[in-house]
């Protein structure tokens, strides 16, 4: 089980304390959180509840922002710790130095910073969800979670497809519209792979929906050709193009990876568009395979 003490990674820190650029774009150049200096977190400290004497305690940056580490985590205080670290006015020497318009630099830096932090989760396989608006984050182990891999999903049902999307559902209600894009691949790529599987067919390729989806049409004949209705086709074809874009929006605003000046801005409606259409088309393709079964 993973636990938040993975927070005290020293990239992370590095991160937390402003030493490490968040972004490099034409816009925003090099954004950082602010920097912090060893009195800046001993202050910092102080507003949590703790007292570290700077002019006693010879600590390095890192060393000191791992004390106020160990303590909000040992005392259950990650929530205030984020309301702490995002706090506005601290940010006042980054937003006015970026020549920018404040508040888009402001969350532009805030979203960035999570965006990395998750980044250097990913390799411990987990990431964080949190809800900016009322300050809660949670850390989610993504090995406890339905699993990318199929080999311990024995079958596949209507009720495992309304799990994840509750899951998807719930993410979004936290702000998280990254991860709910995350999300509908993954309900789509284990309706493909349990496809292809229940076939005794290899799968060719783990984790590319493209090549997975083009597996699973051509084992279930779902290609377009001239014998089929024209509608049939042309719905085909809007199929396509919707596991196309959830990939590619997967791709490049993904939660896992990098995008820079690539990432495009998810509102709520964008986010509840692509779940409700994995949803939409598991569903279909989930009814292909149980009447292949039969």
């Amino acid at each position: 089980m993973k636990d938040w003490n993975l927070l005290k990674d020293r990239e992370i820190i590095s991160l937390i304390i402003g030493d490490v650029g968040l972004t490099y774009d034409s816009i925003f150049i090099d954004l950082k959180m602010p920097y912090m200096r060893g009195i800046d977190i001993c202050d910092f400290a102080s507003s949590l509840g703790l007292t570290i004497n700077y002019n006693e305690e010879k600590l390095s940056r890192k060393e000191y922002m791992e004390r106020v580490l160990d303590y909000v985590i040992n005392n259950h205080k990650i929530n205030e710790f984020f309301q702490n670290l995002f706090e506005l006015k601290r940010f006042r020497g980054v937003c006015n130095s970026s020549g920018y318009n404040q508040s888009d630099t402001y969350w532009k830096t805030v979203s960035e910073f999570m965006l990395k932090v998750n980044e250097i989760l990913y390799f411990s396989r987990c990431h964080i969800e949190y809800n900016l608006d009322s300050y809660v984050f949670s850390l989610v182990d993504d090995e406890t979670e339905i699993s990318l891999s199929t080999e311990t999903i024995k079958n596949i049902d209507n009720k495992y497809i309304k799990k994840l999307k509750g899951q998807a559902l719930d993410v979004i209600k936290n702000g998280d519209y990254d991860s709910a894009i995350t999300k509908s691949r993954t309900m789509l790529e284990e309706v493909f792979i349990y496809g292809i599987e229940t076939k005794n067919v290899k799968v060719d390729a783990k984790g590319n929906i493209i090549k997975l989806y083009t597996q699973f049409k051509t084992i279930y004949s779902l290609t377009s050709n001239s014998d089929l209705d024209i509608r049939v086709n042309d719905l085909l074809s809007g199929f396509n193009k919707i596991v196309d874009s959830i990939s590619r929006m997967r791709d490049i605003n993904s939660d896992s990876h990098g995008a820079g000046s690539r990432r495009i801005a998810i509102d709520y409606d964008v986010a509840l568009l692509y779940v409700n259409s994995a949803i939409t088309l598991s569903n279909f393709f989930l009814s292909i395979v149980e009447k292949n079964k039969k």
